[in-house]
């Protein structure tokens, strides 16, 4: 994964380079694993294929290339049968800076996307093609490739059954740029580099998410940020004795849309106010949930970023003050007789999980003190020093609830950055060993309460939650009881949240 100080290479996938070594990767598939043993890069490797390298190329990389193609278009095929998946995307090429053959200078990539045409059919190929670069750049094509691929994903999910075809297409940056207009890119690779941070800390174009304390930020709609500039800013007079201080401070988020405007998280004191009649703070974490996905992800990180600032203030290992560099996503040591001891936000893994019994009719749902009465949600805790997410289930499990799950039933399904303070919560799915409606015990230090519900009544309680609207704010839910609008006893997380996705996945 590219996280800072992780790796100095790569930007991207685990890759197994030597196909004859990875067979145990290939799903244990011994045909799969024979096939792309015997590649040769001939015309025969291509049949099936509706792709083919460019005429152009050396004997050498015309070879190399179709061994890409016959290999994605094989693995993503048996890969889709063995996962039992609607659809798998396999990538294969060459990134940069170094190539093999020699004659090739430039990256390229072949995609190859397999699926079923219905529930019950078999897996076959649905479209492959073949993404060149005009660089050598490791990252710039890992890009390249990661944008070309969703973008196939998406040619591929809008078709009619009855389209499934290959094609052949060569993609360019800036036509990916183009077509992904509010994208977000965090732009890792440019925050160590002094001169870029101050000249996207200059630009009069930079937006900002608007903190108030750590835990509101500035809406203009239920589903959208209000992203100011400095001069948007700058008009609402009741911000103007507390921006001034806090420019200084601010911290580099990234990069948006294909205009790549800089944006920057800027935390405001607690009381400030705005006179902007559209404009509110609302609180991300009951309010979060409902910003398009982009501006969840802004909010998500800028309130990680301020939280680790605000509690990191001294360096842990030498008790020296920390100064922030790398656009404020970095913290370093002051001290001056030893080596500087550099330090980066973290995340702290916890595990959600959803319990269900044996019959899968009722799910394990729990009530903590922080939460309303009516709200229940899935079991939660953190990972401990040297544990795997699936041990955590089965202690936290056992410990809040006093159930005991199948330790075989235990999947990951999703994860979930929660900045509150600096969560990132691993969504999961387990079922109970004991037969029926295992007795409940609770920790009265961890939850208030915690029930088997029925799905039909659980399904019913999504459908209020959708309603209301961010019902994990009280006075949302309490000013439709005055209104005579809700009179029930059980809501549940509104969509967005992890804990609801994973009780939406297990309701279908």
């Amino acid at each position: 994964m590219a996280v800072p100080g992780s790796s100095r290479v790569y930007y991207g996938s685990t890759v197994a380079y030597n196909t004859s070594r990875s067979a145990p990767l290939l799903c244990g598939d011994r045909q799969l694993h024979e096939t792309l043993m015997r590649l040769t890069g001939s015309e025969e490797d291509v049949l099936g294929s509706s792709v083919d390298a460019d005429e152009n190329l050396s004997d050498e990389a015309t070879q190399y290339i179709r061994k890409k193609i016959a290999s994605t278009r094989e693995t993503a095929i048996a890969y889709c049968k063995h996962t039992n998946t609607d659809f798998v995307i396999v990538e294969g090429g060459a990134t940069g800076p170094t190539f093999n053959p020699k004659d090739l200078t430039t990256g390229f990539a072949v995609l190859a996307v397999a699926g079923r045409q219905t529930d019950h059919s078999e897996p076959e190929l649905l479209a492959q093609t073949i993404v060149y670069s005009d660089t050598a750049d490791r990252e710039a094509n890992m890009r390249l490739y990661a944008d070309s691929a969703a973008e196939l994903c998406l040619e591929v999910l809008s078709r009619k059954p009855s389209d499934a075809s290959t094609r052949h297409v060569s993609v360019d940056n800036t036509v990916t740029a183009e077509k992904y207009q509010d994208c977000f890119d965090r732009s890792s690779h440019l925050r160590s580099d002094e001169s870029v941070m101050n000249e996207m800390q200059n630009d009069a174009n930079a937006k900002h998410v608007v903190l108030r304390g750590t835990d509101q930020v500035l809406f203009a709609s239920k589903d959208q940020l209000l992203l100011p500039t400095y001069a948007d800013l700058n008009e609402d007079r009741a911000l103007l004795n507390d921006i001034q201080g806090a420019m200084l401070k601010r911290i580099f988020v990234g990069r948006l849309g294909s205009s790549q405007t800089p944006i920057f998280a800027l935390a405001l004191p607690e009381d400030t106010e705005v006179q902007s009649h559209e404009a509110h703070f609302a609180n991300t974490r009951s309010h979060g949930a409902f910003l398009n996905p982009i501006h969840n992800e802004l909010a998500m990180t800028a309130t990680a970023l301020v939280n680790w600032q605000k509690s990191n203030k001294y360096c842990p290992v030498t008790g020296t003050p920390l100064e922030y560099i790398h656009g404020g996503t970095c913290a370093r040591s002051t001290n001056t007789e030893d080596r500087p001891v550099l330090h980066w936000p973290r995340q702290d893994p916890s595990i959600i999980v959803l319990v269900e019994n044996q019959a899968s009719t009722h799910a394990l749902l729990a009530r903590s003190p922080r939460h309303p009465s009516y709200l229940y949600t899935c079991i939660a805790g953190f990972v401990e020093a040297g544990e795997t997410f699936e041990s955590a289930v089965l202690r936290e499990t056992n410990e809040e609830v006093g159930v005991t799950v199948d330790d075989d039933s235990i999947q990951y399904i999703y994860s979930q950055p929660w900045p509150f303070p600096r969560s990132c919560m691993i969504g999961m799915h387990a079922r109970a060993r004991e037969i029926g409606l295992p007795s409940i015990n609770i920790d009265p230090n961890e939850l208030v309460d915690a029930q088997w519900f029925d799905k039909e009544v659980i399904y019913q309680a999504t459908v209020e939650t959708d309603r209301l609207g961010a019902v994990m704010d009280p006075k949302v839910v309490e000013d439709q009881k005055a209104k005579g609008l809700w009179g029930g006893k059980l809501l549940v997380p509104a969509k967005g949240v992890l804990a609801r996705t994973l009780i939406d996945k297990w309701l279908k």
